[in-house]
This record gives structure tokens, C-alpha cells and sequence, in this order.
């Protein structure tokens, strides 16, 4: 596990810029806060470092958003889902393990109990308007070393 502190939003994007050189092919991030922690924010980072070739918006009325790049990002929005059954019927498994790309979900506590499977799950936590509590767990080996190279970095 790695927590740190973003004093601002330009931190916690920087922060996520730095997660996204550090991901590999079919990479999943789970994100967990509440609305207006910083979950996009940190995503538009994640982009960066990656690469991908357009910024990074919070697809809204949009459940997943693909941008391309080296490695493609999908961005996964599960914020007006009410239950697991309509997870499912989106066809996720598609994106997670036959796509090569970096999954990022938003509202990932929205399908707990289907992430069964190694992946980084990431707090956000509001500690005041600006500042932010960001908890890295990981869930399997790759993961433990991402936040470990993340850690040393």
C-alpha cells in the first residue's frame, strides 16, 4: 500500500502522470472516491503518461471512452449504474482481458465484488478543498511491484 498527499489538482495529475508511465499492457486501475476528489483529475494524468493523442474528459453520458495511444486508455465512467447486472451486460470482460490497452474505472466500487481478479485499486479521499489523500493497494504481483517502483520513484 502507498499513500500520498496532493496539496492541488495539478499534483494529483502529476501524480497520475507518473502512475501512467509506470503501467504495462491490459493494466486495470480501479478508482474509488466521491464526486469531486480528484477521480478525473487523476485520470487526465494517467493519459498523459500514457500518451494518448487527445485529452481526457469525463465521459458523463458516456459509460466508456477509448483514447488512443501507445498503449490505448479506456476509461470507464460507472457513475449513473445502479447495479452489477448492468456492468456485466456492457461486455467489461472484452475491454479487461482480450483488449491490450489500460482500463481506469471510475465509481469501481459500483462492481467490487466482479474485480476478482489482480488489478490497482485507488483511493481518493478529500481531506480539504484542494488537498487530497491518494491510497495506492495493490492486488497481485504486477500491481505490488507498480506501487513499489512508484514508492522508490
Amino acid at each position: 500500500m502507498l499513500s500520498i498527499i496532493s496539496k492541488n489538482p495539478e499534483e494529483t495529475q502529476k501524480f497520475g502522470e507518473k502512475i501512467g508511465k509506470n503501467l504495462f499492457p491490459n493494466s486495470i486501475i480501479a478508482l474509488i472516491g466521491k464526486l469531486g476528489s480528484g477521480k478525473t483529475t487523476l485520470i487526465q494524468g494517467i493519459g498523459e503518461g500514457l500518451g494518448v493523442l487527445s485529452p481526457v474528459k469525463s465521459p458523463s453520458f458516456t459509460l466508456i471512452h477509448e483514447y488512443q495511444g501507445p498503449l490505448p486508455l479506456y476509461h470507464f465512467d460507472l457513475y449513473r449504474l445502479t447495479c452489477e447486472e448492468e456492468i456485466e451486460h456492457l461486455g467489461y470482460e472484452e475491454y479487461f482481458f482480450k483488449k491490450r490497452g489500460v482500463v481506469v474505472i471510475e465509481w469501481a466500487d459500483k462492481m467490487e465484488s466482479l474485480l476478482n481478479f489482480p488489478h490497482l485499486k485507488i483511493k481518493i479521499r478529500m481531506i480539504d478543498f484542494f488537498q487530497r489523500e491518494i491510497i495506492l493497494i495493490s492486488r497481485g504481483i504486477a500491481y505490488k511491484k507498480l506501487v513499489e517502483k512508484l514508492l522508490n520513484h
